[in-house]
């Protein structure tokens, strides 16, 4: 018989990795992990106006944005070849934070789908769908923090000394500061490690007597806070 369980700790559980899939995207593809010292363009010579609407350098994992002749302040990509892209433009440390960042997100994606299975089935193939994402959800945590080390460690490459200065080395940005982007890794971490906690006390969420005596009834649709 087809069900669906809906307990108030599994819509914690679904909503904590939803959040935790959609922070490790924004981190991935935003060029917000260090930004650029001071404003573009020259301050003393700026009107209030002008110098409100100036945007520091910025840069990403694979993306930056920069001030340009003609486009202006832009946008946009520098791994133009992929993990291709020459070591000087695109440091090897971040493209090994690239492909962890992009392997905790396909995780991440899944399990999103797991915490929906789990609503109307607890087991697939002899083994609880609960532990099972749970465990994706370890290794997709596992695998964002490598990528927040491994950034940190390109921070030698002349790209990011030319943003930050030349005193920049592994883990110490100069004249940088730490961006939005590397924030939001960090705490889709913390969701990531949380959710999977919350998954153990999901399932046991519903096996719950009242939710088995639910079902038992010949209710299809259970919602018990």
């Amino acid at each position: 018989m087809c069900y669906v369980i809906i307990t108030s700790v599994s819509l914690v559980w679904f909503l904590c990795t939803l959040v935790a899939d959609m922070l490790v995207a924004v981190a991935l593809v935003t060029p917000k992990w260090l930004i650029g010292p001071g404003q573009l363009g020259n301050w003393s010579q700026a009107t209030p106006i002008a110098a409100a609407g100036q945007r520091s350098a910025s840069v990403g994992i694979y993306t930056r944005c920069k001030q340009m002749h003609q486009l202006g302040y832009h946008c946009g990509r520098f791994d133009l070849d992929g993990f291709n892209t020459d070591g000087s433009v695109y440091p090897l440390e971040w493209k090994a934070a690239m492909f962890c960042m992009s392997l905790g997100l396909v995780l991440l994606s899944l399990t999103v789908a797991a915490t929906l299975l789990t609503c109307c089935r607890q087991s697939a193939f002899g083994k609880s769908i609960h532990n099972m994402t749970a465990c994706a959800q370890v290794l997709a945590g596992i695998a964002v923090m490598l990528a927040l080390f491994l950034h940190p460690l390109g921070w030698r490459a002349p790209r990011v000394q030319r943003l930050c200065g030349p005193e920049a080395e592994p883990f110490y940005p100069a004249d940088c500061s730490i961006g939005i982007s590397f924030y939001c890794g960090l705490v889709g971490i913390l969701l990531t490690f949380a959710a999977a906690g919350i998954s153990l006390k999901a399932e046991s969420s519903n096996m719950r007597t009242r939710v088995r005596r639910r079902v038992e009834s010949g209710s299809k649709l259970v919602c018990i806070p």
